[in-house]
């Protein structure tokens, strides 16, 4: 028989609470996670970018700047001077005695000669007639620097002469030309001979040695005096034509030709005394 009383059913069971606070941390992090990569893949993209561009400028600027500067024109005034200092001639050396070597004979018999000048007997030699010489200078009123000395040759040697020009300046040629007979040329040494003769119509001392080398012929021509060396003496003639022509050249010879500049004269066999 049933019972009039009902059995009240038990209630359902309440369903547990979400953890809804734990599930928001995790949504919020994995959203900052995914934020962070794309930023980061973002600021990768971008880097590449500006280097490009940093490229481009520089390249960009690079052909105003070679365009501003003409083509084979010189970077920088300081490029220029260096390479016009590089470009530029040396400039050859001046003469020791350039009065003097003007007045030396530049041709002869249509041989071109080689002409040197120096200062100082001593670039004669150091023999001591030469030295001699140097010492004279004071009986003059001068130094041994004072002297000029120039020498005038052929250098293939196919011209058998040798003209020697001495000058000091504001010294009288005639009191310079007995300094170079007595004290060079020792004239008044025993054996030592001299004579007076006239070479293309200029007076002209002779001096002989009795060894049979060459013979010196000394004469004055504007205010230097000249030794012509050599055992021909038609071939002395023409040197003192070309020392008294106006251009340095014997009328035999050509045209007279810049002389080089160069060293001290190469000494020329001097006689000595016997």
């Amino acid at each position: 028989m049933r019972s009039k009383y009902r059995r009240r059913s038990s209630p359902p069971p309440a369903p547990r609470p979400r953890a809804v606070g734990l599930t928001s941390v995790i949504v919020v992090g994995l959203v900052l996670v995914a934020l962070g990569a794309t930023l980061a893949l973002g600021i990768e993209r971008l880097l590449p970018s500006a280097s490009a561009t940093t490229a481009v400028t520089t390249a960009s600027t690079a052909p105003s700047a070679a365009a501003s500067t003409p083509p084979g024109a010189p970077s920088s005034p300081s490029a220029s001077a260096q390479a016009a200092a590089s470009s530029a001639p040396s400039a050859a050396p001046s003469p020791a005695a350039p009065i003097l070597e003007a007045q030396m004979p530049h041709v002869i018999n249509g041989t071109t000669l080689t002409i040197q000048s120096a200062t100082n007997a001593a670039s004669l030699g150091s023999d001591s007639s030469t030295r001699a010489l140097g010492a004279a200078m004071a009986s003059l009123g001068k130094k041994p620097g004072d002297l000029e000395i120039a020498q005038a040759y052929d250098p293939a040697g196919a011209l058998a002469v040798t003209v020697l020009g001495f000058r000091v300046a504001g010294v009288d040629p005639v009191k310079l030309r007995t300094v170079v007979l007595e004290a060079w040329l020792s004239t008044r040494a025993p054996g030592v001979t001299s004579s007076s003769v006239a070479l293309s119509g200029t007076p002209t001392t002779k001096v002989t040695y009795g060894d049979g080398g060459p013979t010196d012929f000394v004469l004055v021509h504007g205010d230097s005096t000249f030794v012509i060396v050599t055992s021909d003496q038609a071939l002395a003639a023409s040197a003192a034509a070309a020392i008294a022509s106006p251009g340095g050249a014997s009328p035999a010879g050509s045209p007279s030709a810049p002389s080089p500049a160069g060293a001290s004269p190469v000494p020329s066999p001097t006689p000595s005394a016997t």
